[in-house]
């Protein structure tokens, strides 16, 4: 009876000499017709933290957003030049006052030749209308503007109540209520929040300092690059977003492949539509916008001229 305990004894310790290797043994690569399961990768330290107001279902990069605005693989600097080219082709046949007002702003910071003219073609157009507002908003292209108070009295939009106050700024204080009207615009999304970042723009370049809450410019920030986020179709606010983020020198935070899709979406004519994938014409405001967001994307830099025509002497 010992010999038979001890024969069985045996048998066991054998099978479980057996078993060990084959539970620590790592599991074997999944063959070619079974689903492998991706590991959950950590962000690394360098990721950019979304805020919170971002919705989750906001498709995000594959990786880490490269910080410098140069022109990726993808985006090529000849791809680059030519639809840059094609864009100051197509805007330097424009009439639109407003447009007129942000070329301005591109011969003062890249040295544009074709838009040297911008601010004369602006006053002959203001001299034979008789439009307020365009008396208003000339202080983008000449410090010493003059407006009177009958021209302030055609400030009732709320995109220009958002922006004129910050434009006249180092003139007037804005209106005890204008944190309020900043606020509620970043909130309301969309063209109210890139308008509220335009303004911010201003109001640093006139140098006014007014209460905000404390993370507001952060958020702002942020929110406005989620607009950016967006792959096709490529639409004007995001535009508009990308090109007043460069503006405040926060470049960084336009999605890496927004470039590539703004470019993709030029029309023939060297101009975009308010859509891209539309069978609308050629709008000058994408187009203006589209022009200045790829002008700064080809020319990175740590700091630009102001936005805002300085004082002249």
């Amino acid at each position: 009876m010992k010999k038979s305990f001890a024969v069985a004894f045996f048998v066991i310790v054998l099978c479980g000499l057996l078993v060990v290797p084959l539970l620590l043994k790592p599991p074997s690569v999944a063959s070619q017709g079974e689903q492998q399961i991706t590991p959950k990768i950590t962000p690394s330290p360098d990721m950019k933290i979304v805020p919170e107001e971002t919705p989750q279902s906001t498709p995000q990069p594959d990786s880490t957003p490269t910080i410098s605005p140069q022109p990726t693989q993808q985006t090529s600097n000849d791809k680059l030049e030519g639809t840059i080219n094609k864009a100051i082709n197509f805007m330097a046949q424009t009439q639109e006052p407003y447009a007129l007002l942000m070329l301005n702003v591109l011969y003062r910071r890249f040295g544009i030749t074709e838009f040297k003219d911008t601010l004369q073609r602006y006053d002959k157009i203001l001299s034979s209308c008789n439009q307020p507002l365009l008396k208003v908003y000339r202080r983008i292209a000449d410090h010493n503007n003059t407006a009177d108070e009958t021209d302030f009295n055609a400030v009732v939009d709320i995109m220009d109540i958002i922006t004129v106050p910050a434009l006249y700024s180092d003139q007037s204080s804005p209106p005890e209520n204008y944190p309020s009207v900043l606020i509620n615009a970043k909130n309301s999304g969309g063209y109210m929040m890139t308008h509220a970042l335009l303004a911010t723009i201003w109001l640093q370049e006139n140098n006014c300092n007014i209460s905000l809450p404390e993370y507001f410019m952060e958020t702002l920030y942020h929110d406005t690059a989620a607009l950016t986020e967006r792959s096709i179709p490529v639409t004007d606010d995001a535009i508009e977003a990308a090109a007043f983020l460069y503006q405040a020198g926060q470049g960084n935070l336009v999605h890496p492949d927004f470039a590539e899709n703004v470019i993709a979406a030029q029309n023939s004519d060297g101009g975009w539509s308010w859509v891209s994938g539309t069978p609308n014409d050629s709008d000058w405001h994408p187009s203006v916008l589209a022009l200045m967001f790829l002008l700064h994307v080809k020319y990175p830099a740590t700091s630009y001229s102001p936005m805002l025509a300085p004082a002249l002497g």
